[in-house]
Order: C-alpha cells, then structure tokens, then sequence
C-alpha cells in the first residue's frame, strides 16, 4: 500500500512538471546558402518542426530569434518567464541536410539530429526530430510509420515497407463441428501482406491443419502508428474439414450425423464451406523489414457441422523487393473502402 501511495505522488509530480512548465522555441537557424534553400523553405521548416511540438508539449511560446549555439539560446532564455528552451539548426553536406536540435535550461541539455537526403524529405525528418526532441528521446525509439525518411529507405534495413511475405505456425482449438473430439492441432500456414496509408492493412493466406485447410481475406485496423502496434480485424474465406470417416464411425463421436448420411446417401464425412474470422493480436517492429505478429483468431465454417475453432499463431513477415520508382499507394479503390470501413 505504501509503494502505491508513494507511485501515485510521483506520477502526480510528474504531471503537475508537465503542466507548469514553459518552452521557449526560437526560429530555426539555418547556414545553409539561399539557392539551395532559401527563406520560405526555412519558414516552412520551422512551422513543422512547431506542429510536431504541439502533438507532444502543451506550453509554447514561440520566438523570431534564432540562436546557433547554448549560450545564445540561455540568453534568450532569461529574457522571458519560460522553463525550458528549443532552438534548430540547418546546416548542408554535400546534397545532404542536417536539421539538428536541442531543448535545454541551466542545468541540463538533450540533442538530437537527423539528415535528410533533399528538401521534399524534410516533412518526414521534422515530424521525427520533433517528436524526439519533445520526448527526449533518440530517433530511433520515435520511429514510426509516418516519420520515416529516405535515407532509411535506401538502407539495407529499410523500414518502410507495405508490402510482406509471411509464414506463420501455431494450434488450432476446435470449439466444435468435425473435429470436435480432438484437443489441439498443429497449424502452418503463408500469407501476403498489404499495409495502406490508412493505418489499415490487408492480409491474404493460406492455411492448414490435420484438421483443416483454407484459405481467407482479411483486413485489419492498427491502434497506433508505432513499432509496438495492436490491431484488430475480421475477414472471409474458403475452408474445408481433411476427415472422411463412415456413417458408422461418425456416429461414434455424433449421434446425429449418421441420419445427414442416410439422408444424402453419402457415406464420406467431408466438410467445407465459407468461413468467417475474428481476430485481434499485435505486429511487433512494425517499421522494419522483417516483423512479427502475434494473433488469436476465432474461425467459424458455415457449413453442415458449424464447424469452428479458435487459432492462435505467430508470422514472420519480410518485405517484398520493390522497384526504385515505387508508387506507394497501389491499389487506391482498395485503401478508399477500407477506410470507409473504420471511419
């Protein structure tokens, strides 16, 4: 009880930090020469790298000075009632450009920096050093799917990728219908992977058990747009029962299927059918290459036995090889219905 009471005191300190203190945020400063980015972009910069902030941090006050340096960003800092200070910096390397930041006062200072490889990638690279600079934090832990830029494009780990192969594997617990009388079975299956704009993907697979095999088309709806994403879904398949027993050895596990039998003069226990799921899991690395996800799923066949069962499994997906020239929404149609969808 005591360590509860002391938590609850800490994290209201914390809180009452957050509100009470004030962030001066001086003009970016930029060395940069005019013909290579001139006035307006510096504006425009600046103005972004200001929205990110407010995402993040409630008590701004911006400035039109710009500061280069500590000393001159402290000074500018005692001219005015605000806690803490912010000032950026452009600076060019070769076609490359540097946006750097840090947020400091008299007793501390946190930096961050990140490059962008041309003007247009300056959007993403203001969203990232924002978030980075508001939360302390570096740039790899702010990551997320709209923050990404091109030099990580270009990087052998790229984490921009939409579109994923993937195998997965788990068991299968049936609740009902053909394989009833069985506990558990192994599950494998292959899937591809689709994310769009939208924080919404979609996912195509193939599955099968000793119980069951199927395939499905599913769309699924992210909570967040980070590394660490849950999500929920449903979709619709094809699924097929692998059983074939007699009517004599059917109504061992069911009296009432030996009279469908007699019925239809069919003596093979075969089931199939379309089939609904329910799902919900989280994708894990979601901004790299290869991620994971980790999911249960509840699989109804609507067929003559209602089969249906619950799935839990994991896939390991990785990017597919694209083109230089990518266009990032491919199938538009597609990423407009979905959306609909979740609104």
């Amino acid at each position: 009880m005591k360590n509860l009471i002391f938590y609850i005191i800490i994290i209201s300190v914390i809180f009452a930090y957050d509100e009470t203190t004030k962030i001066l945020v001086l003009k970016t400063h930029s060395t940069i020469d005019a013909k290579h980015l001139d006035e307006s972009d510096v504006s425009t910069i600046n103005m972004l790298f200001v929205e990110g902030l407010n995402d993040y941090i409630k008590n701004i006050e911006t400035s039109s000075i710009s500061c280069n340096d500590d000393i001159c960003a402290l000074e500018e800092l005692s001219k005015t009632e605000n806690n803490q200070v912010i000032y950026t910096r452009l600076q060019k390397l070769g076609s490359k450009i540097i946006f750097s930041g840090s947020i400091l006062d008299t007793n501390s200072v946190f930096e961050s920096r990140a490059t962008a490889m041309n003007v247009e990638d300056m959007e993403q690279v203001c969203r990232r050093l924002s978030k980075s600079i508001a939360l302390k934090e570096s740039l790899e832990e702010v990551a997320d799917i709209d923050n990404i830029i091109e030099k990580e494009e270009e990087e052998p780990m790229r984490r921009t990728s939409l579109s994923r192969l993937g195998l997965n594997a788990g068991y299968l617990f049936p609740l009902g219908g053909t394989f009833h009388n069985e506990s558990q079975m192994l599950k494998f299956g292959a899937s591809y992977y689709y994310e769009f704009q939208n924080n919404t993907a979609l996912i195509a697979e193939g599955e099968m058990s000793s119980g069951m095999i199927g395939l499905g088309l599913s769309i699924l709806k992210f909570t967040n747009i980070v590394d660490t994403s849950p999500f929920y879904g449903f979709g619709l398949g094809l699924h097929s029962g692998l059983y074939s027993f007699s009517s004599e050895e059917c109504a061992y596990w069911d009296d009432n299927c030996s009279d469908d039998y007699n019925s239809t003069n069919d003596d093979s226990f075969r089931t199939s059918g379309l089939s609904l799921n329910i799902q919900g899991g989280v994708m894990l690395y979601r901004t790299y290459d290869v991620n994971v996800l980790a999911r249960a799923k509840y699989l109804h066949i609507f067929n003559s036995d209602s089969d249906h069962a619950l799935i839990i499994d994991i896939i390991f997906q990785k990017k597919m090889k694209e083109r230089k020239n990518k266009v990032r929404n491919r199938y538009p149609i597609l990423e407009l219905i979905f959306g609909n969808i979740w609104q």
